[in-house]
C-alpha cells in the first residue's frame, strides 16, 4: 500500500472519529465542518479533499454499517436452502447479527440516540428488510410456503428484529449475543404457538 493511500485511510479514520466523538455529546444539526476539522486537527480543506459536507460523511458511516451488516446475511444465507436449514440459518443469523451489532454498538447508540441525525432507524430498517427480502427471494422453498404477502411479512420481521436491537442498545447490552438469540428464537417460538 502506497504511503498516500494509507495517510489518506488514516485521514478519513481520524475525520470519522472525531465526527463521531462530537455526536456524542453534540446533535448533527448543531455541528459544522468547522467544528469537526477543528476537533480532528485538520484544516477545512482537508476535511473536503474526503467529504463533501457533513452529511456526506454521515452517509459514507452508515453505508458502511449497512453493508457490514449486509455482507453477514449474505453470507449465512448462502449456507441453507431447505425449510429445516433455513430455520437453523435463521437462529445462525441473528447469533451473527448480534454478534455484529455489539461490534458497532457504539456507532449505534450514537446514531440511535437523540444526536443521531433524523430518519436513521427508517434508513436502519430499510436496508436490513432490502437484504432480507433479496435473500428470502431466492429461498424458492420459502417464499412457496409464505402465507401472507412478502411486504408485510418482511415489514414484520424488520420491525421486530430492529426493535430488539433498539432496546438491547439502549439497555447497554445487558445480554450477551447468545443471549439475544435465544431471547429472539424464544419469541419467534411463542408466536409461532410451539
Amino acid at each position: 500500500m502506497s504511503v498516500y493511500i494509507e495517510k489518506n485511510r488514516k485521514t478519513k479514520k481520524l475525520i470519522q472519529e472525531s465526527f463521531l466523538e462530537m455526536l456524542q455529546s453534540k446533535p448533527f444539526e448543531s455541528i459544522t465542518v468547522g467544528d469537526i476539522a477543528k476537533t480532528a486537527n485538520i484544516n477545512r480543506g482537508t476535511f473536503y479533499l474526503h467529504y463533501v459536507d457533513k452529511f456526506d460523511l454521515l452517509d459514507k458511516i452508515e453505508l458502511q454499517l449497512f453493508e457490514d451488516l449486509g455482507n453477514h446475511i449474505d453470507e449465512l444465507q448462502s449456507s441453507y436452502s431447505s425449510i429445516h436449514s433455513f430455520e437453523k440459518g435463521q437462529e445462525q443469523l441473528a447469533a451473527t447479527l448480534f454478534s455484529t451489532i455489539k461490534m458497532h454498538s457504539p456507532l449505534l447508540k450514537i446514531l440511535l440516540s437523540d444526536h443521531g441525525r433524523a430518519g436513521f432507524h427508517l434508513r436502519f430498517k430499510l436496508a436490513i428488510l432490502e437484504k432480507v427480502r433479496i435473500n428470502l427471494e431466492k429461498n424458492k422453498n420459502y417464499n412457496e410456503n409464505l402465507q401472507v404477502p412478502m411486504d408485510y411479512f418482511l415489514a414484520f420481521i424488520t420491525s421486530a428484529f430492529l426493535g430488539l436491537i433498539e432496546q438491547w442498545v439502549q439497555n447497554d447490552l445487558d445480554k450477551t449475543p447468545e443471549e439475544m438469540t435465544k431471547l429472539y428464537i424464544d419469541i419467534i417460538f411463542f408466536i409461532q404457538g410451539k
